[in-house]
C-alpha cells in the first residue's frame, strides 16, 4: 500500500525585522522569502550586533565547538571590538587538549568549566553540546543562566524535547537559534579560506529567534521548530540513515554474491561518494541520468522507478516519527543508553561490514 501525500498547509511568512543589518527579498519556489547576506565588509556592524554583550560563552567541542567561537573571535577581532569569547567544556574532557592547541587557556580567560562559562558574566551562551546531553542538562543550563541573558543554539533538537514533554524555556532569558547547513569544519574552513577571497562565502544558515525577554509580545518567528524537524529528518533521511544505510545493505549482497570487497567498495562507497555525489550537488539528480549511455538509462529508470514508491513511504514514516516527538524521544533514549554501556558490541554483522570497509577505505586513503 501506498501512502498517500498530505494535504499542502499554507507558506507561513517568513518576514523579520532588523535594525542593524539589511533584509533581502528573494524568491524561492515561487515564494518570496527575506534573507540578511553575509560578508567581511559587514564586520563593522557586529558592535551594534551584539550591543550589551560583553562575553559570549560556548558550551562545547564538537562539530560546530571549535568553528563557531574561531570565526566569532576572528570576526570580533576585525571590527576591533572587545567583546570576549569564552569556551566552557566539561570536567576531564579530552578536549581541553584540543582547545589548548587552539590558543584558548584558563589563564587568558578564554577557556574553562561549563558552568563557571555560562554564570560568569556570559551575555550570551551558545549550546553546542550534543542533541543528547542537552536533553541530559538542559536543567542545570538553565539554572546557570543569568536573568535577561541569551541562550543560543545552532539546532532547534531540545526545543522538540521540550515541546514533546509540555515544557518550554524559562521566561527570564531570551532563546536564539543560528543554525548552518554544514558541519563545523565546513563553517570554520569556508570563513578563513574561501571566505577571505570571496566576500560572502560561508555557509547558509537559519536563524530564529523563539523568545525576546525585551518585548511585552512574545516573539516567535514559527520555522524555529521546523529547523529541527527539517534537520534531524535529513539527518535519518538522507545523511546519517538512507545513505549509511544503503552503502553497508549494498555490500553485504555484493560480497556474499562473490563479489571482491575491493569491487564492492567501489561499487558502494566510492561510486556514491565521488562522482555521482559530485554531480548531484552541482547540477541535480537529473544530470546524473543525462549523463548515462542508452543501455545504462534504460537502468536508472528500472532502479528509479521500482525503489521510489518504498522510498517515499519509508521517508514519510521518517518525518512523521519526527514530527511527532517519537524520534527524538529515541535519540534521548539512545544517548543514556550509550552513555550508560559505552563500548556494547553492535550488531556483529554491522561490526564486519564497518571494518570491511574501513579496511578498504583505508587502502585507498593511505
Amino acid at each position: 500500500m501506498v501512502s498517500s501525500v498530505p494535504s499542502v498547509k499554507p507558506m507561513i511568512s517568513l518576514d523579520f525585522e532588523t535594525s542593524v543589518l539589511k533584509k533581502e527579498k528573494v524568491s524561492l519556489a515561487g515564494h518570496d522569502e527575506y534573507i540578511v547576506r553575509g560578508g567581511r565588509d559587514l564586520f563593522h556592524f557586529l558592535p551594534d550586533a551584539f550591543k550589551g554583550i560583553k562575553q559570549i560563552g560556548v558550551i562545547g567541542w564538537g562539530s560546530q565547538g571549535p568553528a563557531q567561537p574561531h570565526n566569532l573571535r576572528d570576526s570580533l577581532a576585525e571590527a576591533k571590538s572587545d567583546i570576549k569569547v569564552k569556551i566552557g567544556l566539561r570536567k576531564g574532557s579530552r578536549s581541553f587538549s584540543e582547545a589548548r592547541g587552539a590558543g584558548l587557556t584558563k589563564e587568558n580567560g578564554t577557556l574553562g568549566d561549563i558552568w563557571e562559562t555560562v554564570n560568569s558574566g556570559s551575555d550570551l551562551v551558545l549550546l553546542l553540546i550534543s542533541d543528547a546531553a542537552q536533553a541530559d542538562n538542559y536543567e542545570k543550563v538553565f539554572s546557570h543562566m543569568k536573568p535577561n541573558s541569551i541562550l543560543g543554539f545552532s539546532h532547534g533538537f531540545l526545543l522538540g524535547h521540550l515541546q514533546s514533554t509540555g515544557l518550554d524555556f524559562p521566561k527570564n532569558i531570551s532563546v536564539i537559534a543560528v543554525c548552518p547547513k554544514g558541519m563545523g569544519p565546513s563553517v570554520r574552513r569556508l570563513h578563513i579560506v574561501q571566505g577571505k577571497e570571496v566576500n560572502g562565502a560561508g555557509i547558509n544558515s537559519s536563524f530564529a529567534v523563539h523568545q525576546d525577554v525585551d518585548m511585552v509580545e512574545p516573539l516567535t518567528l514559527p520555522w524555529d521548530g521546523q529547523e529541527y524537524k527539517s534537520d534531524i529528518f535529513g539527518e535519518r533521511g538522507i545523511l546519517l540513515g538512507n545513505v549509511h544505510g544503503i552503502v553497508e545493505s549494498l555490500f553485504r549482497r555484493y560480497t556474499e554474491n562473490g563479489m571482491s570487497e575491493d569491487e564492492a567498495y567501489k561499487n558502494t562507497v566510492e561510486c556514491i561518494t565521488g562522482t555521482i555525489s559530485r554531480t548531484i550537488s552541482t547540477k541535480g539528480m537529473l544530470a546524473v541520468y543525462h549523463s548515462l549511455s542508452a543501455e545504462g538509462k534504460k537502468e536508472f529508470e528500472t532502479a528509479y522507478s521500482a525503489s521510489y514508491y518504498p522510498c517515499m513511504d519509508i521517508l514519510y514514516e521518517c518525518y512523521e516519527d519526527v514530527a511527532s516527538g517519537s524520534e527524538i524521544h529515541s535519540v534521548v533514549l539512545a544517548g543514556r543508553r550509550f552513555h550508560e554501556k559505552e563500548g556494547l558490541q553492535l550488531f556483529q554483522w554491522v561490526e564486519v561490514t564497518r571494518h570491511a570497509c574501513g579496511r578498504i577505505m583505508s587502502n585507498y586513503l593511505y
